[in-house]
């Protein structure tokens, strides 16, 4: 049995959970333990605030700077790289470029090389497997695929592990083989592969299909397209440095905006430890418990026009999202709030700075937008894009 919780009201008092009654573990351990282990996601108030400090090296700010020195190269090869000339699909092209992207981010393999290869391909297998209706280990099914999938991301990061921790490396893999506990030992193997592992799911396909809905909204409205592309030449720089993400406000704008019409995350899950209330109603034990973002995102009493595309509602002057604390939820809320939402909205930035002063786009003639759910946000026809050097 399960409880749809949706608003504002309903998520501060679940994610917030000052009493505890509500277990994230419990939540997304049928669905994530499965091919991750225990990840942060699956773990739950003291043992995940203590599992937290793993990451904590990998997003500060010299961690940050760094990730841009290697990203924008990688960006620029990667668009200067596309077939624009053909049957030309925005999903699957920065799929694939933001695989290898995060291959290099995260692991410190080379994007390029055959172990990046085979990384992305063990993480479409893991994503294959997620669909599986039949969770049997058996050659011929979905779940066979992720499990077979999994055994090699698990295998290739347990190698990477001792040499990560000996070398000066500036991935996030090695920040996490260097992390300590408060004793002074390192975090286990297994730990930092229950991590490592997610992180790639976790941060991968939600900037995916963060990016894929900007660019809808932004060939569909070109005067959109041409404020932001105005922004990003103003500042006379092919590449955007670390120092400049607070210089782009209309493009962190469209970004949140994008977010807040299609977060990139569907569901959050609880579920409830012990007989409790939420927000004045009783909740059994053991009940499922279901926050969707995007209702909360379109709430008409917290957003003017809620389903029409405006970066402005985020400007100081309107700043609709400070509405409520939790009417904007994109990246969750409390203790599980995402770790990588800096990240994210950085990744975001330094491709569409790039895009942008080269290309305009539009959408093909008649193009009608159907949005697919499950297993993450995206559009149907993986977005058609008309696209012209500038």
């Amino acid at each position: 049995p399960g409880v749809l919780a949706v608003g504002p009201d309903m998520a501060q008092a679940l994610l917030l959970d000052g009493e505890r009654n509500f277990s994230t573990k419990m939540g997304y351990d049928y669905a994530l333990r499965t091919f991750f282990g225990d990840n942060l996601l699956c773990r739950d108030f003291d043992d995940h605030k203590f599992q937290r400090r793993i990451m904590q090296t990998s997003f500060k700010t010299p961690a940050m700077k760094s990730y841009v020195d290697t990203m924008n190269p990688i960006l620029a090869k990667g668009m200067a790289e596309w077939d624009f000339d053909g049957d030309f699909r925005f999903y699957p092209a920065i799929k694939e470029l933001l695989l290898r992207l995060t291959c290099r981010i995260f692991y410190g393999v080379d994007e390029n090389s055959e172990g990046a290869r085979e990384l992305s391909q063990a993480f479409i297998d893991i994503t294959i497997g997620q669909e599986g209706i039949i969770r049997w280990d058996i050659p011929g099914l979905k779940f066979h695929t992720g499990k077979k999938g999994q055994r090699h991301l698990r295998d290739y990061i347990t190698r990477l592990i001792p040499e990560r921790r000996e070398a000066s490396g500036t991935d996030m893999l090695s920040h996490m083989c260097k992390e300590t506990k408060p004793d002074g030992s390192y975090f286990t193997d297994q730990e930092i592969v229950d991590h490592a592992s997610f992180l790639l799911f976790a941060a991968h396909d939600t900037t995916t299909s963060t990016l894929t809905h900007l660019m809808y909204y932004l060939a569909k409205m070109p005067e959109w397209q041409q404020r932001l592309r105005q922004e990003a030449l103003s500042l006379n720089k092919p590449q955007l440095e670390y120092e400049d993400l607070s210089a782009v406000p209309q493009l962190d704008n469209a970004f949140h905006e994008s977010q807040r019409l299609h977060p990139s995350v569907n569901v959050l899950v609880r579920r409830s430890i012990r007989d409790c209330e939420l927000a004045g109603h009783h909740i059994p034990a053991d009940t499922m418990i279901f926050q969707i973002p995007i209702f909360t995102n379109r709430m008409a009493e917290y957003w003017s026009d809620p389903h029409g595309f405006d970066p402005d509602r985020f400007t100081e002057q309107r700043a609709e999202q400070k509405g409520h604390p939790f009417c904007y939820m994109p990246f969750g809320g409390g203790a599980h709030k995402c770790i990588g939402m800096h990240f994210a909205a950085m990744q975001s930035k330094l491709f569409m700075h790039q895009f942008l002063q080269q290309f305009s786009f539009s959408l093909p003639a008649g193009h009608v937008a159907e949005f697919d759910y499950v297993p993450l946000p995206k559009l149907k026809d993986e977005l058609p894009l008309n696209v012209k050097a500038i």
